[in-house]
């Protein structure tokens, strides 16, 4: 179950999406939210830090908070840390959407050079290689490549990629938390294998994030590279100081 302050931010999220409070919008203070909410000022503050983290409001010193603009279509959030794991897509977007797979590799090969460099892991070790289709509300919207070492997990069922949460499958097998991203991103555009599968246009364009996971104590288990509509996700990042 995700935290308190983790459904109470998702819970006021989506208010401001759906237009219950609108830009320049004052929002109740955090005395009659943490009563709205039944919880304490605390969990609702952790909430609130969150919410303008991902900078759907903004904090005016003697004012009070302020819906600020948000992207109001499609955005692909990388995980930002507020949760006590990483998500994984199925995860991060199921009370939004309807998120869905399409399996299309599911084989082991030997790592190679470089993606034995990406996992810490000798060249000749086995990983999974899958490649899968995912798609929101029945759309095909991205292209992800993963190579997983078997070493660390040494079996996958398909049931789990086309039906499931692979990140999960992967905490509860290995009785670990999955801590750790790092990524790149990069604008590219779509080659016609991609496009065919996707059902897009050739050189449609593409953000392309390609990352390593690790589980809490540090261990590398993912290498991933996802292939995202450009046309669907935007990459949305925000700061605020302390």
């Amino acid at each position: 179950m995700a935290a308190r302050y983790i459904d109470i931010k998702n819970s006021l999220k989506q208010a401001i999406l759906n237009k219950e409070y609108r830009v320049g919008d004052k929002i109740p203070s955090e005395r009659e939210l943490a009563l709205h909410y039944d919880v304490t000022r605390v969990t609702l503050q952790k909430a609130m830090h969150v919410l303008e983290q991902e900078g759907f409001i903004e904090r005016i010193h003697g004012k009070g908070m302020y819906v600020t603009k948000v992207i109001e279509d499609n955005v692909y959030l990388l995980n930002n840390g507020t949760s006590d794991s990483i998500l994984g897509f199925s995860r991060e977007f199921k009370n939004q959407v309807k998120v869905s797979s399409k399996l299309i590799t599911l084989n082991k090969i030997a790592a190679g050079e470089y993606i034995a460099a990406q996992l810490d892991i000798h060249q000749d070790d086995d990983v999974h290689y899958i490649r899968r289709i995912r798609l929101v509300d029945n759309i095909p919207v991205l292209i992800e490549d993963s190579y997983i070492p078997c070493a660390v997990i040494a079996s996958i069922p398909e049931a789990v990629l086309q039906e499931a949460s692979l990140y999960e499958y992967i905490e509860n097998k290995t009785g670990r938390k999955i801590k750790f991203y790092n990524s790149v991103i990069e604008a590219a555009l779509f080659d016609e294998t991609l496009c065919a599968l996707l059902n897009i246009e050739t050189g449609s364009p593409m953000l392309k994030v390609s990352g390593v996971t690790k589980l809490e104590d540090g261990k590398a288990f993912n290498y991933s590279i996802s292939f995202n509509r450009a046309d669907m996700f935007k990459i949305k990042n925000s700061w605020v100081g302390k």
